[in-house]
């Protein structure tokens, strides 16, 4: 971890080092407290063609692909700085464990799931391009002996984000702040590897309430499930960052935030595939959702 966190904070110094900063009493990546929390993380991927053509992502509606885990319910709270009475600056530290996703699903014409859905497939451009620019022999034998064939992936992968970021908020007397935004930038490490797969169909199972397709809790299935290649990476990138909270009370001891999240999204990137000349991007983010939070301040 610490030859991780070595890797994060080098890009991310140079970028804090161009920026003008006020004197404040702790340094951006010191420890301002410790955090005790209960919310979910968020992970999501998502596969494309160039040109930013998605032909696979982590469809929630998938009762499998729901990405919701339980955040740890201890971290670490990096140092945040009032800029003037309604705006403040902030570093912010998430970490992901290993997670696997199996069964990703394809980015159909509709993604819309109804009662008598029965497969999703990718759009028929996207198929044409897959087919035409993408597919090896072996491929287009398997996608000529199936018409209603599909792209899916299993993935695997750890996240660690660490980011700064700056915003405003809507000021209540000395402790309080309502409706807080800021945006950011920072940079991430990830160890991931996936297998993607050709499936027969991708077989839709439709959750059904009152007669009506829920809203998600679907099924969603690769049956025929052929893998044609896979790919592994570990390294930093910079990702784009987003904070929110409700409400939050700041005092000098302590800080408490009800309905606050972060949110980091990576660049599309490539990972060299063993079997295919040319590789799919992948984009990769984190959301950090606390229902309520409650920070001890050293």
């Amino acid at each position: 971890m610490i030859l991780i966190l070595k890797s994060l904070l080098f890009p991310l110094l140079l970028l804090l080092t161009a920026l003008p900063i006020q004197a404040e009493e702790k340094s951006w990546y010191e420890i301002d407290g410790i955090k005790f929390r209960f919310g979910s993380l968020t992970n999501d991927t998502i596969f494309k063609l160039p040109a930013n053509r998605t032909i696979i992502d982590t469809n929630s509606s998938f009762s499998h692909l729901e990405p919701l885990i339980p955040s740890f319910p201890i971290a670490i709270t990096l140092p945040e700085t009032l800029m003037n009475s309604w705006s403040f600056r902030g570093a912010v530290f998430e970490y992901q464990p290993k997670t696997g996703v199996k069964d990703l699903a394809p980015d159909p014409n509709n993604g819309k799931i109804s009662s008598t859905t029965e497969q999703f497939r990718q759009k028929d451009q996207l198929r044409t391009s897959l087919y035409n620019n993408f597919f090896n022999a072996s491929d287009k034998s398997f996608a000529d002996a199936n018409s209603n064939w599909a792209l899916s992936a299993d993935m695997t992968s750890s996240r660690v984000f660490l980011g700064y970021y700056w915003g405003v908020f809507i000021p209540a007397g000395e402790y309080h702040r309502f409706l807080k935004v800021g945006l950011g930038l920072g940079v991430y490490y990830a160890e991931l590897s996936y297998k993607l797969n050709l499936c027969s169909q991708y077989k839709v199972t439709p959750k059904l309430e009152d007669g009506e397709a829920a809203s998600s809790g679907h099924g969603g299935e690769c049956v025929g499930k052929t893998e044609i290649d896979s790919a592994s990476s570990k390294g930093v990138g910079l990702a784009a960052l987003n904070h929110f909270t409700i409400w939050e009370r700041v005092s000098k001891d302590s800080i408490w935030k009800f309905g606050s999240g972060e949110i980091g999204r990576s660049k599309p990137f490539a990972l060299k595939l063993k079997n295919h000349d040319k590789n799919l991007e992948v984009e990769i983010s984190s959301m950090s959702l606390e229902l309520i939070s409650y920070t001890y301040r050293f």
